[in-house]
């Protein structure tokens, strides 16, 4: 499993929803697949950021598949009522998809249509919506893509590298610990992440620290010491909590962070 785990508490609380790891030969391309229906009539549900991209399948009558955006902030994101959706949730650092315009053009929309936005076999796509259950389409997702698994570059390996440190550092990223690691500058890696992400690495690393606050909330016992993931004082620490998520830390972990509506549904591959 990947050291990076994000969570999205109000879509597990608020629909009927399961998880399953991927084939292990894929865990730097992706962290999860998931399906899931909303429970209620209203399926407006709340996203938070957490610097991934989404390849989601629509299991209705109307059949389609997007690439969903991390949002910015925390925000609403409309599903079909009672739809049926399969996701696979895609690691930052993945080469398997390859895209047809510039990232920095698609996460501006929540959901981008997925043949502007990137090449997967039409084969590929038909199966998916044709397989029996959630199952027999990770089985499909698992073969194809680790058809499409190509050498890494040295850019992929330069942002891999660069990514793992934010990680090891409580979501911090510390551009003189990068340059020493990678020996490429500041500049350099900026326009990289671009590249690979459709953000620069300072707002990519705030969505994964504050992802990260939500794992300990939610997994561990020990309180959280704000120190570590650089915050200056609890004046910043509240700032920026609140500036990602709309309402602040103690309403959140009350409202949605409770080990009974964050209980994760792991299936195994």
């Amino acid at each position: 499993m990947s050291s990076y785990y994000p969570i999205q508490p109000e879509l597990v609380q608020k629909t009927y929803y399961r998880e399953m790891t991927p084939n292990s030969n894929l865990n730097q391309d992706i962290l999860l697949y998931y399906e899931f229906e909303p429970i209620s009539i209203n399926s407006d549900i709340h996203v938070i950021p957490d610097a991934c991209q989404d390849l989601m399948f629509y299991m209705g009558k109307d059949q389609k598949v997007v690439l969903g955006n991390t949002p910015t902030t925390r925000g609403i994101y409309s599903f079909t009522p009672k739809g049926k959706y399969f996701g696979v949730r895609l690691n930052p650092k993945q080469t398997i998809i390859q895209y047809n315009c510039a990232l920095k053009q698609i996460v501006q929309q929540p959901f981008f249509n997925v043949e502007l936005g990137c090449t997967l076999d039409s084969k590929f796509i038909q199966a998916v919506f044709e397989a029996g259950d959630f199952e027999q389409r990770v089985q499909i997702c698992n073969e194809y893509f680790c058809s499409q698994k190509k050498e890494k570059s040295l850019g992929d390996e330069i942002f891999a590298t660069c990514f793992d440190s934010i990680i090891e550092n409580n979501g911090l990223f510390l551009p003189d610990v990068i340059q020493h690691k990678t020996g490429y500058s500041e500049r350099y890696i900026r326009e990289l992440f671009y590249k690979k992400t459709g953000f620069g690495p300072k707002k990519l690393s705030k969505f994964i620290r504050i992802q990260l606050l939500l794992q300990h909330f939610s997994f561990e016992e020990t309180p959280v010491n704000i120190d570590q993931y650089g915050y200056y004082d609890p004046s910043h620490y509240y700032k920026e909590f609140k500036s990602l998520l709309v309402i602040t830390p103690a309403e959140y972990i009350k409202e949605f962070l409770g080990r009974k509506n964050i209980k994760r549904k792991y299936l195994y591959y």
